[in-house]
């Protein structure tokens, strides 16, 4: 059983899953995301180095924001059989917030309300039903400006469609509960202090956090809902639970510190007992395609008779 970790060398969550990995399978490789190549020659290459990728019977994509679009395009040239508990497909739906969000509302996951507009003449029109204060934004972009009325809101846009930019306009998240799912349970959740309004990625302090089971739920619908085994699912809960945004690369190291739950060795027994399943899925599958067969074959000689 080989595991290969893709991700960045440096990332001190990397190298402790790295080790963690070490007691379940055996043989594990981290592959800095940086220097993997990619080959379409007479047969499909993965390739660090002299290693070929494609030989693992797992991978574990630890893969940055900033290379959500590649990590589609890389993680699919894998073939069905490895095993993944983030898919290729999940990278890509979370490549950019808007269209995350909305395949979770398609998917009756609640989230919060968020607007993208290509032009700052169309986004000058979701402002006529904006709720202010709100939070004005360039999709692809964490930092966000916190306007309180129409005429700031209207100022901002104006200076973004000068810069012909798209515009994301949306709620401001006041109280923001981070859950952490290790399909198919939630490991502990935390909750971010900001002394900035714009609250989803700003810098905080955190503490844990006790989960109803409507967060607990939602967390896990929509780590369902994407294809995911293993994210952080961040949480408003300034009204009712609503879906903020979705990290598939989590920090694991102070979230485990601040929890008291190893978060480490949580997410690596997930990923050895899920890929146990895997591995056992196909042989049940011909097991009942073996046992139709020989029904097939019984009904057949009965009806002879």
């Amino acid at each position: 059983m080989a595991l290969c970790i893709i991700g960045q060398e440096k990332s001190e969550t990397n190298i402790k899953i790295l080790e963690e990995a070490k007691k379940k399978f055996d043989s594990v490789f981290l592959a800095p995301i940086e220097m993997i190549r990619l080959g379409l020659d007479d047969k499909i290459g993965i390739t660090y180095r002299t290693s070929d990728l494609l030989k693992f019977d797992a991978v574990y994509p630890r893969i940055p924001s900033s290379h959500y679009s590649y990590a589609y395009q890389l993680l699919s040239l894998f073939p069905p059989e490895t095993f993944m508990p983030i898919k290729p497909i999940t990278f890509l739906l979370s490549s950019e917030r808007f269209f995350l969000l909305s395949v979770l509302r398609k998917r009756n996951v609640n989230t919060i309300n968020i607007h993208l507009a290509r032009s700052s003449k169309a986004a000058h029109g979701i402002l006529e039903t904006t709720k202010f204060p709100a939070i004005i934004r360039i999709p692809g972009k964490e930092t966000g400006v916190v306007v309180e009325t129409l005429s700031e809101a209207k100022s901002v846009i104006d200076a973004l469609g000068s810069m012909k930019q798209a515009i994301l306009i949306e709620d401001v998240v006041k109280d923001l509960v981070s859950v952490y799912v290790a399909s198919p349970e939630v490991l502990a959740g935390v909750k971010k202090k900001s002394k900035e309004k714009d609250i989803i990625f700003s810098h905080g302090e955190f503490k844990k956090q006790k989960l109803s089971v409507e967060m607990e739920h939602l967390a896990l619908e929509a780590a369902k809902s994407i294809d995911t085994q293993l994210a952080r699912v961040d949480i408003s809960i300034d009204d009712e639970p609503k879906v903020a945004n979705v990290n598939l690369t989590p920090d694991l190291i102070n979230a485990g510190k601040i929890t008291g739950v190893n978060m480490v060795e949580k997410f690596v027994e997930r990923i050895y007992e899920n890929y146990q399943s895997h591995k056992e899925k196909p042989l049940l599958m011909k097991f009942f395609e073996d046992a139709k067969s020989v029904m097939k074959d019984v009904l057949k000689d009965k009806h002879m008779l």
